[in-house]
């Protein structure tokens, strides 16, 4: 089942928030300002993965980007990519997309991640 529409976006359970994450502060607010200037205002991203472990060291970022408009996804996502790297450095970043709620790599980031 994928999301289809903004309510859909907006019903989606996430972990909690308040959690503390391995992301600098204005590495949170590149990602968030350019994931909306590329995919859109509605855009939600979560950081998930060994990101949001405090015991764990180093990692890439995770990011699990719901978008409601999945035009051209690939040429968004390059977009996204370089614009987040030309500011905060160039870091291993990997990027899912929401598709299918059922994929376990979505159920992680929704059940462990942390919405920025």
């Amino acid at each position: 089942m994928s999301l289809n529409s903004m309510n859909d976006l907006n019903s989606v359970p996430m972990g909690t928030n308040s959690r503390k994450v391995r992301l600098s502060a204005e590495s949170i607010k590149v990602v968030k300002e350019k994931a909306r200037e590329v995919f859109g205002k509605d855009v939600r991203v979560v950081l998930f993965g060994s990101r949001v472990d405090e015991k764990a060291r180093g990692g890439d970022i995770d990011l699990y980007i719901m978008v409601t408009d999945k035009n051209d996804l690939f040429g968004k996502e390059l977009r996204f990519l370089a614009d987040v790297k030309r500011q905060i450095g160039n870091q291993k970043i990997d990027v899912v997309f929401n598709k299918d709620k059922k994929r376990i790599v979505e159920r992680e980031a929704l059940k462990k991640g942390v919405e920025l």
